[in-house]
């Protein structure tokens, strides 16, 4: 039989995620008024029905239930909700949403990075096209893995759960005061960060945007430890200290087993900002 196409490009829950996260980058590249808040904005507002849609995704996503039973009951309710949508509408509003994040970012790159729960979104989409999907086999395995998710679903840390308070505190307030906390959020970020080397905001805006994406990050890092090494490498052949040239030899050693790097961690990110600090100092002191 064959099987059915995910779409990402059709996935509500999807869009809003990347848009969310390209909030952060944009943040990092130093764009105070992101084009992507902008397309959240107005076509995520909640009387749209792409928000609607939105809704029903995060339902299946944040709902716990101990039972099978209760699980599936919710599932066929919020295929039900879904059904009375008005998807003509709906479709044509995906259009215009893909078409406006087409005009302010590249389309590659955007739905390029990697989601942890990719698996159950796919699985949510497909129940919800269910009408349309031509294997019936694929469209069990995705509702028993929302089933899956809902029944053992894991539990908050306190930690956690205060955070999601805060976010549905958050949530509540009207338009002035959310655009306010916005605000001060990007001034404070700009201001703990207002002294990074365009180097370093360009690695942690890599380490943002493919945090999920393994494959592309770890290259992304080992690309940019063999530079560190090429410029770390020149600076120690300039210095005279026997002492100072052994330790940067040593830091030298150490981003060369990067290129032996499985995962990327953030120690090692956090790592590299270190290591381009110190060579911004050394160009300085040369200078």
């Amino acid at each position: 039989m064959k099987k059915s196409t995910h779409s990402k490009i059709k996935n509500s829950v999807i869009l809003f995620e990347l848009l969310t996260r390209q909030i952060a980058a944009d943040t990092i590249q130093g764009k105070e008024n992101s084009p992507a808040i902008k397309i959240i904005k107005q076509f995520f507002n909640g009387t749209t029905g792409l928000a609607k849609e939105l809704n029903l995704y995060q339902s299946l996503i944040n709902e716990s239930y101990k039972s099978n039973d209760k699980a599936n009951y919710l599932i066929s309710a919020v295929i039900k909700a879904r059904k009375g949508l008005d998807l003509n509408k709906l479709r044509t509003e995906k259009y215009e949403l893909v078409k406006e994040i087409k005009k302010n970012y590249n389309l590659e790159s955007f739905f390029k990075t990697a989601l942890n729960d990719y698996k159950l979104y796919a699985s949510i989409y497909r129940v919800f096209e269910g009408s349309v999907a031509v294997n019936p086999t694929e469209l069990i395995d995705s509702r028993y893995t929302i089933v899956e998710h809902i029944v053992n679903k894991r539990k908050l840390k306190p930690s956690e759960d205060n955070t999601q308070n805060l976010i549905s505190e958050y949530t509540k307030q009207d338009e002035s005061v959310r655009l306010l906390a916005y605000r001060l959020l990007i001034d404070k970020f700009n201001d703990k960060y207002k002294d990074l080397s365009e180097k370093q905001k360009n690695v942690l805006k890599e380490y943002i945007n493919n945090v999920s994406n393994t494959t592309a990050l770890k290259t992304f890092v080992m690309a940019e430890a063999a530079t560190l090494m090429v410029g770390l490498a020149k600076q120690s052949a300039r210095i005279k200290d026997p002492v100072v040239k052994i330790k940067l030899n040593e830091v030298v050693n150490m981003l060369g087993k990067y290129d032996k790097l499985k995962t990327v961690k953030e120690s090692h990110v956090l790592s590299l900002l270190l290591y381009y600090e110190l060579h911004k100092e050394l160009k300085n002191a040369h200078k």
